[in-house]
């Protein structure tokens, strides 16, 4: 089967889209396939489609191969459509308005994309769907207990934790898998935090792929680190998180005692594009 694809470089978290149409069936196999250090090589697989009706305000519908909702591959897209001039977008004051449906969100999703310094580099700025729940979530490791706080999104669940004193990660992550084994999710993803250096440890798990990532970035984990912080600190937040690919700037604002709305921007490249052979 020969399929073309984008490949796309949000902060390193690279992904791949597939822009042909195939059923979503195969979405399992053709994503491991592409993941493969022997094939393009990708930390995620995203598929574009049509939007769920004729005249919906969006521009495509991104599918993940898991059903997740990411952040970084949204954010991707939307410059993606900027570089090939898709017909739905909008220009306002220099800045493109993307509109989006995404796989865990019921909702869409706008991206605001500018041009950066060269013809397939772009800022990429996305208002994110608001999470679900907070909570804090305690963690059975080696001889003690680590607390930390668990964000849930729709089809992805953060875990934000201090990094400092969990020298065996990986297996901190088992640990933190078997007590959400009664949880429902597509992905999992654990921000391992470095307050100091503002900086994260992205380690994601996929359910349907059995696929487990140490994520160059996330923009997803980046934001359940704002939502924490805000929520620690009552206010909203503006900061930069750096991340072994970057930095991602992430943006809550807070009204009424809770987060109202959230931002996620961030440079993206578009390094490839062709034709994969499964």
């Amino acid at each position: 089967m020969k399929l073309h694809f984008i490949k796309a470089n949000p902060t390193e978290n690279m992904t791949v889209f597939i822009v042909d149409p195939i059923p979503r069936s195969m979405y399992m196999e053709v994503a491991k396939k592409v993941m493969d250090y022997s094939s393009i090589h990708a930390e995620q697989v995203g598929f574009i489609e049509k939007t769920s009706c004729e005249n919906s305000e969006a521009c495509v519908r991104l599918h993940m191969m898991g059903g997740e909702f990411c952040a970084n591959a949204t954010r991707a897209l939307a410059a993606v459509l900027v570089q090939r001039g898709h017909c739905k977008i909008q220009r306002k004051e220099g800045e493109f308005i993307v509109p989006l449906e995404v796989s865990g969100s019921d909702e869409i999703i706008y991206c605001t994309v500018k041009p950066n310094n060269n013809i397939n580099s772009f800022i990429s700025t996305a208002k994110i769907p608001l999470h679900r729940h907070i909570k804090d979530f305690s963690v059975n490791y080696k001889d003690g207990i680590r607390n930390g706080t668990l964000v849930e999104f729709p089809g992805i669940v953060h875990l934000v934790i201090d990094s400092e004193g969990i020298d065996s990660k990986e297996e901190f992550f088992i640990n933190v898998k078997d007590q959400l084994k009664n949880l429902a999710y597509e992905a999992l993803g654990i921000m391992f935090y470095n307050e100091a250096e503002s900086y994260i440890e992205p380690l994601v798990y996929v359910k349907s792929t059995e696929s487990l990532i140490w994520e160059r970035g996330c923009g997803s984990g980046t934001a359940a680190l704002g939502i924490t912080l805000s929520h620690r600190l009552k206010e909203g937040i503006d900061m930069i998180v750096k991340q072994p690919g970057g930095h991602l700037d992430i943006c809550t604002q807070w009204n009424e005692n809770k987060i109202s709305d959230i931002y996620l921007k961030g440079i993206v490249d578009i390094p490839a594009e062709g034709i994969i052979y499964i």
